[in-house]
């Protein structure tokens, strides 16, 4: 009698590897999840940063922040903050506020004057947000 030994997995084998591939993605996800809303933080500072710039430059060109000449994005460059201004003619407070996309229960809104000084609304720390 020839008895062929047959190649393959056993299916001891296929669920252990399964268990594996599941315990290697639950270490993982959080780690990714965190990474992607830092990653979107970035893109709020970004705006808020560049309409500070805008706003920095039409002082020096009218004397004013509040000048109707005066414009910036109303959003940021993903769309993942909207961007308002609390100005008077010569300070400014830019606010970053996260969308649906980003809910960031972390750093919230953030801020930006323009004497530079960032702050942030969420649980937080500076160092975390900014």
């Amino acid at each position: 009698m020839n008895i062929k030994s047959k190649k393959g997995f056993t299916l001891i084998e296929l669920m252990i590897v399964i268990v594996i591939i599941g315990i290697l993605a639950a270490i993982g996800y959080p780690s990714y999840i965190d990474q992607v809303t830092k990653t979107k933080r970035s893109d709020g500072k970004v705006a808020l940063m560049t309409a500070a710039q805008s706003l920095e430059s039409c002082f020096t060109e009218y004397n004013a922040y509040d000048d109707a000449n005066c414009a910036f994005a109303a959003t940021s460059p993903e769309g993942h903050y909207a961007i308002t201004i609390a100005d008077a003619a010569t300070t400014f407070t830019l606010t970053a506020t996260p969308q649906a996309s980003q809910a960031d229960p972390v750093c919230a809104n953030f801020t930006f004057t323009n004497a530079g000084v960032q702050g942030f609304s969420g649980t937080g720390t500076a160092a975390q947000c900014w």
